[in-house]
């Protein structure tokens, strides 16, 4: 937990007020809140949407508002989560008080994504989640994962009518998940509200491997006339062992091989290569991009560190921050080519780009960890950058000959994790750039760096 000064040193930056109050969840109507996400569903924030006349939200002191935005709950960061996500992780919290810090700007009721509510839960919920309604007997399932894990094996797979997804081929007999009711042959559409439907096996295993505490799944039972079919008609990739260390069983029958998807309008799926094509005609693509044998970020692809927004990428809209672009019309991205050759082959004059490009999900960063002397009260030669999307800043060009440059661990792209122990991950660059110049005689400095696959 924080006290108010180093809560007001966290979030400060993003401005306004930042409140800091505690509900204590009521048997009848829980914490009284009800929750959505931004407008802009490129952004993830979690904002309050309705608050229960009569549930604890209603009478807090101070007191709680519509449009204010949850940035922590007990200690634990929600600020640029998905609002399904956080509802999950509330809901897992032990209670029965809680302790909220809360961003309240004017103009935030412009940002939530639904109108304010006037008919209220009788706790805490988020905005209708229509993402799973084509789906037959979607329900939630509430499982406390213990020492053993969920006991639940899963495969990748397609089903004639629910499509491709992630199943649970076996359950551990007495298992958590099996006392939960969960069935052999359930399609997992999300975990604590955060969805599998383009997860590949190995991302789906991941992030059950990484829940803990109160888990909760959203199945569905694609074979509802007949529970003895599995409903996996496929497994892509090897067998490997799943996250309760044991491996799926085989498919019943082979997968059917898929038509690949047109570039033109292919959808980006976490922790694949996927081929896109985008309609450039000619002009400005509107990318920054790092990578390169000259430089400390050297592999074989370059990373997309930001994108402008007027643009071909930005209208495009399938790219994003953190993407990894393997190869661009026929030229491939090796560790031999030099950062000005990577851009050139990429940022090509041409009326389409066929790019194949991979997703991490979660982003890896290496974390890297220095310290400057800063001499005479000679700047440290770093310049931030705030990000056209996402929160933080970004290192720019070092300044020739400053202690910076002549150290030779950092570079431009990384980001500004700390400076002397403050935090800086969600700072703007007036905030970064004066933390930097406050410091005196030598300053460490953490970092955050993009990590190719």
């Amino acid at each position: 937990m924080y006290d108010t000064d180093k809560i007001k040193k966290k979030y400060g930056p993003l401005g306004e007020s930042i409140i800091v109050c505690k509900l204590e969840k009521s048997a009848k109507h829980g914490l009284g809140l009800s929750l959505a996400g931004h407008r802009d569903r490129s952004k993830m924030a979690v904002f309050i949407c309705g608050i229960h006349p009569a549930g604890s939200a209603a009478k807090s002191s101070p007191p709680v508002k519509v449009g204010d935005e949850i940035l922590e709950v007990n200690g634990l960061v929600l600020h640029g989560r998905c609002h399904l996500n956080a509802s999950a992780i509330i809901k897992g919290l032990l209670g029965p008080v809680y302790k909220f810090i809360l961003l309240r700007r004017k103009a935030a009721l412009e940002d939530v994504a639904v109108k304010p509510l006037t008919q209220f839960p009788t706790a805490l919920e988020e905005e209708p989640d229509d993402r799973f309604a084509n789906y037959k007997g979607v329900r939630d399932i509430t499982i406390k994962k213990g020492p053993s894990g969920l006991g639940i094996m899963i495969i990748e797979g397609r089903h004639t009518e629910a499509g491709r997804g992630i199943f649970i081929s076996d359950l551990q007999e007495g298992s958590a998940a099996e006392q939960a009711g969960m069935n052999i042959g359930d399609m997992i559409l999300a975990v604590n509200r955060e969805s599998l439907l383009t997860c590949s096996y190995d991302a789906a295993a991941a992030k059950l491997k990484q829940t803990e505490g109160v888990v909760i799944l959203t199945v569905c039972s694609p074979n509802m006339k007949d529970p003895d079919e599995s409903g996996t008609s496929g497994v892509s990739g090897s067998q490997t062992p799943n996250q309760d260390g044991q491996a799926p069983k085989p498919a019943p029958s082979p997968a059917k091989p898929e038509p690949p998807a047109d570039p033109a309008t292919a959808q980006l799926r976490a922790n694949q290569d996927t081929v896109i094509e985008i309609n450039s005609n000619n002009e400005v693509l509107g990318i920054l991009l790092l990578g390169g044998s000259d430089t400390l970020l050297n592999g074989a692809a370059a990373v997309v560190l930001d994108i402008y927004k007027n643009g071909c990428i930005a209208k495009d809209g399938r790219l994003r921050p953190g993407d990894q672009i393997k190869d661009c019309n026929g030229i491939t991205i090796t560790k031999e080519m030099t950062h000005e050759r990577i851009c050139v082959s990429i940022k090509q004059k041409a009326p389409k780009l066929k790019m194949n490009v991979y997703r991490p999900e979660p982003i890896v960063y290496d974390e890297i960890d220095v310290e400057l002397t800063k001499k005479g009260g000679k700047a440290l030669g770093l310049a931030c950058i705030q990000p056209v999307q996402g929160t933080g800043v970004y290192l720019g060009e070092l300044l020739a000959g400053s202690p910076a440059e002549v150290d030779g661990r950092l570079q431009r792209g990384d980001f500004l994790a700390s400076v002397d122990g403050k935090d800086m991950t969600s700072a703007d660059a007036p905030t970064a750039a004066a933390a930097l110049k406050l410091c005196t005689n030598k300053v460490p400095i953490k970092v955050k760096r993009f990590k190719i696959k």
